[in-house]
């Protein structure tokens, strides 16, 4: 049986849970930061797919033109919400004051934009869930103390967390990168650089064959080890950064040992249409054409 329970700011048990009685197929999102467009079509090819929940690793708001929109659908689709850098920004003000430019003006946007109900859902958002004693999931990394947002972007990123995942599966967000790291090491054992395989995701969304190119794929598909542990990173829906314009998800098979990316396109130009009538930086929207 698998228990969903979430932690809040200070690390203590959450009130929420829910037994489960079966091996889920889950959605996982992350970084949806703001962009409705992005995240309308990326909830409709996750009901496509025939999954059991759907969970959401945190910075539902920053950067984009649709906050309020993007936090109501999240708690709509999510069976957990978690906490990101980009909603503590949005509740501490002194955090965003050290940000660049045009996140500190998406912060202040969705201050702006968000209601007293919203703030007050904000500030509940616990940090961590777990999935019975299987799933670990966070914003930034199994290793962070709650005063530091870390990223998981190498294979020696990837070798420090795995000290601090206790779980067969850890969910993380917060690079805007889809990846999925393994190690056979057992929990509590040092963990090497080169002791961590790193998942080839997005070459395989590239369509890459040797030297040529072909047109880029919806979706690339990894099975991981029945008996060691992984780090899986779902991406960005709303801003992703590596180099694909597209929205991008993940779903987890625990039955299977599975994982899969998805990347769906969406309406590019309605949403920099939307940044601009928010007089968000224009900049920021170019980020999104270029996936950077």
């Amino acid at each position: 049986m698998l228990r969903v329970r979430s932690s809040g700011l200070d690390r203590s048990p959450g009130a929420q849970s829910s037994d489960l009685t079966f091996m889920p197929r889950i959605a996982v999102v992350s970084d949806i930061h703001g962009n409705i467009v992005a995240f309308e079509r990326v909830c409709a090819d996750i009901r496509a797919q025939g999954v059991d929940m759907t969970v959401c690793l945190g910075d539902v708001v920053g950067y984009g033109p649709d906050p309020k929109a993007c936090l109501d659908l999240a708690r709509a689709v999510s069976r957990v919400i978690l906490l990101g850098n980009h909603e503590e920004g949005v509740l501490r003000p002194e955090v965003a004051t050290r940000w660049n430019s045009k996140a500190r003006a998406g912060i202040e946007l969705a201050r702006e934009e968000l209601d007293d109900a919203d703030m007050s859902h904000l500030a509940s958002l616990p940090r961590t869930f777990s999935l019975g004693s299987e799933v670990h999931g966070t914003h930034d990394s199994p290793l962070s103390n709650g005063s530091t947002w870390d990223y998981i972007k190498t294979r020696a990123d990837a070798a420090d967390a795995f000290m601090g995942a206790e779980r067969p599966v850890t969910l993380v967000g917060h690079t805007h990168v889809a990846a999925c790291f393994a190690t056979l090491a057992e929990h509590g054992s040092p963990v090497l650089g080169r002791e961590v395989s790193a998942f080839p995701v997005s070459r395989a969304l590239s369509g890459l064959v040797g030297e040529k190119r072909h047109m880029p794929l919806g979706s690339a598909d990894f099975e991981f080890p029945r008996f060691g542990r992984v780090i899986v990173n779902p991406g960005s829906v709303g801003q992703p950064r590596d180099g694909d314009s597209r929205a991008s998800y993940a779903i987890l098979d625990l039955a299977r040992s599975h994982v899969e990316f998805r990347r769906v396109s969406y309406d590019l130009s309605a949403v920099r249409e939307r940044f601009g009538r928010r007089g968000l930086p224009a900049a920021s929207a170019e980020r999104l054409m270029l996936g950077a």
